[in-house]
Order: structure tokens, then sequence, then C-alpha cells
């Protein structure tokens, strides 16, 4: 039909609409929904093909109900250009009216798209955020100059009784923002109209749960150099303060640290106030601050907690995890933070605040929250629940980097200078160990420096309590030194050439922590996941845990000459990386009592003798249920290591959810004759034909002789759908490629090829985890790279146990940091 149409009748000197001109786009086609406000409310379907948008005007707007044919009337083809178009249409103009983007997403068409539209059917796949699956356009008979179609949602697993109407809020005509589209996808089984799942009663919200007055563990941050993009995440101004967890049984409210320890005796005006908000039974999380204006001053809260002043305190709220006998972890963030508002709302205390937040355009909410001063947002996924972890659901970006350290010593002032000269600064290794990584001697005032020294006084010891290795040998006779007592917070500006701070300026004292704090949060980042045990950091000496080896110099890789010491103090460093791979999922794992050049086995469920730290997870099977193995933080490991543990398998979805794929592994196995550059190759077509359907992909060396190419699924796809998927596309890819690839297992199959393993995506079906060793003869580990760097990568076995931790340590970037705030779901099969 080409845009002469398109063109005719419209006046671009006065109409917004996009002159436009026909063109071609790279990768996946794209597909959107308009609702229109013209003179007749109605929704524009287009759809891209030969550099124009294929365009039907549907006046109900599609229906996800295979039984409703919705009419679609075929307009004239609009220019690519205006997929992105929202705005008003003046009077007197065709199609006058406001104009507003309800969806968009990729779309797949089934067989050839020209010979479907040519014939009058035309089928093909959606990957949006409201419309997916499985449709047809049906073409009927043609009225006037306007040829009728029909569109239909065909059955599968994205269809159900829902419209587009559902999806628009009833108030405005609007349509409703990302993430209450998506709190309506998850809820559709309960509520089919938006109306109805903003009313959802806390009652009927999450699971019954009986708490008690136990701290919970806190929902942690991952640190960000930028805010995330996309309307799956919200984003909060960060609060300058300290962290405050509160928790009411039977009406009586006690006020914890973020480590555990009970406040409620330091500030009892502010459990005053969470008494106020009538809750039976509670969990609630916030900072508590005291504000100077829009501010919040971290100096005038610290003046306040020591009694110097009577500026108030108060709690600025942003989660409710618990309300009146029900848990609400599991419910998406922004119905619990609806519920809080409204709570806050009904019942006002001077005391209390509800922490705002915006939903998408991170970028711009970071630039306003440093042009009012902030340090800058906290990001949250807006469908996350709260899982009390450090899982990468929550992400902090500071305008100035900044970070906490032990206060190892002090030098000595010059001139006129009062107190010390300069704080010296340690932080902990992977292990727990001090070192010297930088001084401060900016950000004092002069009665700070004063009491200072006086407080360093009491605190002096002979010898440096870190090890001092980047202090520089003039120096080290100049120091005085103390005994880790004091965390302060700096602000810097990244690391030098020789690992210490640069620019350091001090910013405040963390009384609320300890060095066993950073010690902790070095070794594993990861906290432990439940209900009711507290947060707190563990008391053991560095290398406690692994202390505890048993024939710690037995060899355990023989070719490499790799014992189970070297084993044990891998695990130890690259549990932060490697935690996160595995907290909260049942595990499976591969042991070798005797190294691996003798037996070893698989081994999924838990028995007798694990450790203190080894987990169950109760998964329901076929005939009963089962408890399986689980891990959450660097102890677990440990404890797994002392049992001969090599290998770690999570499952592909969450304790939580087990019938529900949340990840898609493509193990590219080759033959033995198969050199590693076709491997590169066909990891690269793999990626290359999920994008063109839409998919977003990430790969891994797999430690052994191929890569695994792994495909995030948000919102989770059931097991059968995810299997169905995986087998149907990598049978597609082998069929493309038959003198490459096979999809048939067997080792007869997979000579002069690479089998594109599939069978790793079903319920129970494991995969190994990023960061683990394999036990192999090389010692390799499962490395997660960047798509530009997997050329420069020798082979699947390119990092061992010996190089896998300086690879980590010397990156900037981890090249899977977008994979957790990727949104995506998989097309029918």
């Amino acid at each position: 039909m080409g845009l002469a149409a398109y063109r005719r009748k419209r006046d671009f000197a006065a109409t917004p609409e996009p002159a436009g001109a026909g063109g071609t786009r790279s990768g996946a086609r794209r597909f959107v929904v308009q609702l229109h406000h013209a003179s007749h409310r109605h929704y524009d379907f287009r759809l891209e093909l030969d550099g124009v948008l294929k365009s039907w005007a549907v006046p109900k707007g599609p229906s996800l109900d295979p039984a409703s044919k919705r009419l679609a009337v075929e307009v004239e083809d609009h220019p690519i250009a205006y997929a992105g178009f929202a705005g008003d249409i003046p009077e007197g103009h065709y199609g006058a009216g406001h104009v507003e983007v309800f969806d968009t997403g990729t779309w797949m068409p089934s067989g050839s798209a020209r010979a479907g539209l040519a014939r009058g059917e035309l089928k093909f796949t959606l990957h949006g955020d409201v419309l997916r699956g499985s449709w047809v356009l049906v073409r009927t008979r043609r009225q006037g100059k306007r040829q009728h179609w029909l569109l239909i949602k065909h059955d599968d697993a994205y269809a159900g009784p829902r419209e587009a109407d559902d999806f628009v809020d009833p108030t405005t005509d609007r349509p409703w923002p990302p993430a209450r589209r998506r709190v309506i996808w998850r809820a559709h089984a309960t509520a089919t109209t938006a109306a109805s799942a903003a009313t959802v009663p806390l009652d009927r919200l999450g699971t019954a749960e009986t708490i008690t007055h136990a701290p919970f563990a806190p929902e942690l941050c991952r640190s960000r150099t930028s805010a995330p993009t996309g309307d799956g995440w919200l984003h909060e101004a960060k609060w300058d303060g300290y962290r405050i967890l509160a928790t009411v049984v039977r009406g009586t409210v006690r006020l914890w640290s973020r480590n555990g320890l009970e406040w409620t005796g330091k500030i009892p005006e502010l459990a005053d106030a969470v008494r106020h908000l009538g809750f039976r039974s509670a969990r609630l999380d916030g900072e508590m601050i005291v504000l100077q204006g829009a501010r919040a001053s971290f100096n005038a809260l610290q003046r306040r907690l020591a009694a110097a002043s009577r500026e108030p305190a108060c709690y600025m709220l942003f989660d409710l995890v618990h309300a009146d006998g029900r848990s609400l972890a599991g419910v998406p963030l922004v119905e619990r933070k609806r519920h809080l508002a409204e709570r806050l709302a009904a019942r006002p205390h001077p005391l209390l605040r509800y922490s705002e937040h915006q939903v998408g355009a991170g970028a711009a909410v970071f630039s306003q929250a440093l042009a009012a001063g902030l340090e800058g947002i906290v990001s949250k996924r807006v469908d996350s629940g709260y899982s009390g972890t450090r899982s990468g659901a929550w992400v902090k970006v500071k305008a100035r980097p900044s970070d906490e350290f032990a206060v190892v010593g002090y030098t000595e002032p010059k001139g006129s200078r009062p107190g010390i000269g300069a704080l010296l600064l340690a932080a902990p290794d992977e292990r727990g160990r001090l070192h010297y990584v930088g001084r401060a001697g900016t950000g004092f005032d002069a009665g700070q420096l004063r009491d200072l020294r006086r407080r360093l006084a009491h605190w002096q010891v002979d010898r440096p309590p870190a090890g001092i290795e980047r202090l520089a040998h003039a120096d080290r006779a100049l120091a005085h030194w103390v005994a880790p007592r004091l965390i302060a917070e700096v602000e810097f500006q990244g690391y030098g050439g020789h690992g210490l701070l640069r620019q350091a300026a001090f910013k405040t004292f963390r009384e609320d922590k300890t060095v066993n704090d950073l010690i902790d949060q070095a070794r594993s980042p990861a906290r432990r996941t439940g209900g009711t045990r507290a947060a707190r950091p563990s008391r053991k000496p560095a290398g406690a845990e692994a202390a505890t080896l048993t024939s710690p110099e037995r060899i355990v890789f023989p070719e490499a000459g790799l014992t189970k010491r070297e084993v044990a103090d891998y695990y130890a460093a690259i549990a932060p990386w490697l935690l996160p791979e595995l907290a909260g999922r049942p595990l499976s794992v591969v042991r070798c009592p005797d190294g691996i050049a003798k037996a070893c086995f698989f081994q999924k469920h838990a028995g007798r003798g694990w450790g203190a730290h080894v987990h169950t997870i109760r998964i329901r099977e076929k005939d009963g249920s089962d408890d399986y193995l689980s891990v959450d933080d660097a102890a677990g490991l440990l404890d797994l290591v002392q049992m001969n543990v090599l290998e770690f398998h999570p499952w592909g979805s969450p304790a939580g959810d087990p019938d529900h794929a949340s990840r898609i592994v493509f193990d590219l196995d080759p033959g033995a004759s198969v050199a590693w550059p076709r491997v590169v190759a066909a990891a690269r077509e793999v990626r290359r034909q999920l994008a063109a359907i839409g998919l977003a992909s990430f790969v891994r060396t797999s430690g052994g002789k191929g890569l695994h190419v792994v495909v995030p699924v948000d919102p989770p796809a059931p097991w059968d759908a995810a299997h169905r998927f995986a087998q149907g596309f990598a049978r597609a890819l082998a069929s493309l490629h038959p003198d490459e690839l096979v999809a048939v297992a067997g080792a007869k199959n997979r000579k002069g090829k690479i089998f594109v393993d599939w069978l790793r995506n079903g319920r129970g079906a494991t995969s190994v985890a990023s960061y683990s060793l394999r036990a192999r003869p090389a010692a390799g580990v499962a490395m997660p790279l960047s798509w530009s760097e997997l050329g420069r990568v020798p082979g699947g076995d390119a990092f061992t146990l010996r190089s896998a931790l300086q690879r980590v340590r010397r990156r900037r970037n981890d090249p899977w940091e977008a994979i957790a705030g990727t949104s995506q779901a998989l097309p029918p099969v």
C-alpha cells in the first residue's frame, strides 16, 4: 500500500505526527498498539513489514480471550517512526484526538508474512508487555473502501478472560503504567480488571504467616554506576540515615538495626509512631533520618542519637513485608508499597513518612536527585518479592562513590591543623583479613579533629592491625596504629593503579556498624533467606570457615596439582559472585570424595552430616516430596566443600516457584574434532536467532569444552512450555545448519558437529552455576562473558581455579549485570 495515502491525509506543518519515510530495521520486527481518543475511541494495531507499519483500527481493542473475535479494519500504512508517536492531533485534522502508546514489542510471523496477508490469514507471535503469544488476523469482507479482518487470540499459555481495557485506568482512560500491567498479569487468576487488581485487600494478599519478635533479614542493595532503564524498575531517593526494621506482634512494637541489634529503647518515639498504625502484626522496613529542609542529614542524626540535640528523628518507610497475619514477601513490590501508602494515609503520624517513588525514567530520576543535593537513588524491581538477600532486585546508584572502611590508624597534623592529619583506612578481603587501602584527610572540621585525637588515643596499639603492603615504607614509621573499632564512610573517586583510594574525603562515622559487618559483607553479600532469622554478622575469626576441613592437603585435581584446601580457598573468595546464582534455589552437586581421578557422583537430596550451614528445601515430586540441598552463604559453600563437593548445579527456578522456569540454558557441546572457533560461531548464531524472536541472551564458558547460552525468563514460564520451546528452538536451529549443529543426544550424533543440548530445561533438571569449578582435569571454571569478548577467549576451560579470581577482580563491569533486570516472555510453541 505504501505511504502515499498516509501523507495525502495529513498536513505535517500542523500535526505533530511524523512525516516519516519507508525504511528497514535490523533484527526483530516491531509491533505497536496505540490507544486513540479520536471521534470514536479505538485501538490502532500496527505490524512492521516491508519498511512500513501495516495498520488496523480495532474498535474494542485486542482481546486475550480466544472466544472473542475482534473486528480489525485495515487502514493506510504508517511510517515506522509512528511506532513511537504519542501526542495530540489538532482539531480539524485527520484522526484528531489524543494518541498514547498502549503496548509495544516485537512480532514474528508463522511462515511468510507477505503470503499470509495475500491469502487473508496472517498467523504471528507477539512479544509485548500486554499482548503475548500466538495470534491470527483473518480477512472477512470489504465494506466500502475498508477491508475488514478479525483479530483473534490463539488458545495458549497467554490466553485468558482479559481485554485491552483491563489494562487501562478506568478513571482516566489512560493505559496503566507497565508496573501495574505486570501486577495485573500476575494476578489474573483472581483479578481480571485493573480496578479489581488495585483493590485486593490485605487479608487476601500473600500467605498466612505467624511471626515472632525476632529481627528479619533485610533486603540488601547491590551497587551500580548508572540507574537501571525501563519501566520494570521504580526509583526512590537514597536516604542518608540508619536502616531500621520494625516488628509488631500482638500490637507490641520492637525496632531493630540492619544487623539484628534492638534499638527500641534508643528511639521509643518511633516505636510509638509505628504502634499508631494499628497493625496487629507487621514487619516494616525503612530508614531513620533527621530532615534539615528537604534533605536528610546524617550528622544531625548522629547528634540526635547522642542526645546532643533535640531535632526529631523520623521513620521513612519504604516496604511492608508482613501485615496482620499475612506474609507479603512474595507480593510484587508495587502492591506492597501501595498498601503501605494507604495505611500511612489513613493513620498519619508526624514522625512517619512514606518513601515516594517514580516508575521508569531512571536516568532522569537520578539527575533530579543530584540536582536536589541527594547522594543518589535506590532502584527496585517493581515486581520483585522480598527475599532478605542481596539478590539484585534492589540496587543503589550514588552521585559520588562512597564506601565504609575500618579506621586502623592516623597521621600527625601539620602546621596549625589540630588533632590528626589523616585517618588510615583498611578494607577486608574475601578471607576477612584487613588491608590498608588509603587515607582520608579532608571532610573534618576542627572540633571533629580534636575529638578524634582523644578517641583514637584510647585504642592505640603497637603494631598495624592490617596488612600494609600498599603503604609506602617512608610513611610506615610515621603512622600511629589503633585497634579497628571505628567505621568511617568515605567518598572517593575510584582506586588508583596501586589499589589505593583516589581523592578520599571523610563523610561520617557509621556507629551502627562494626568491623565484623564489613568482614561479613566481604565474605558473602548474599544473606540468609527465611522469615525469622536475624541477619547477624558472623563472629568467627577470618578463615574459620575453612579451618574445619579434613584432609586439606589431599590432591583433588592430580594434573593441576590442586588440593582440597585450594578448592576451599577458591570458593571462599568467589562466594560474593557465586552465591547469587545459588541462594534460594534447590541444588544438585557433584562430589568427588577421592579427587577427580576416582569416582565422582551427583547428589541432590540432603542427608545427615552435611554441616550446620547447609539447608534443605522441600520439593514436591511425582511420588510425594523430598528435601533438596540448599545454601545461602559462604559458610554453607564451605560445608559442602568439606563434603568433597566440586560442582554446583542450581535449578532453573527458585524454591518459592519450582514449577516455573526463570532461566533456559542451551549447552553447546562440541564433538572431539570440532575446533573452538566453530563453537564461538555457533553461540553467536544462537544469540542471533534468539534476538530475532525478541529474546536477549547471555554467554559463559562451560568450564569444559563448550559454551552455555543463557536466556532469562520473566515472567517465568511453566516448565512444560520452557521444555517445548527449548526443544523446538534447538531442532529448528539444527535444521538450519545441519552440517554444524545437531539437536539429538549421543556421541555418535555429535561426531564433527556441535550438540545444542536443550535437555537441561525441565523441572528438576540443572545446569552448572556461573563461577563453579568443573570436576575435570584442568579445574576449569564456568565463567560469564560479554558477547563482545567471546572471540578473545581461547576455549571453554580458559578460566581455571588459578586464573578465575584474577579475571573477576580485574574486570571493570559484571558482564551479566543486566540479567536480573531483563524482562521477557517466552513465545508460545
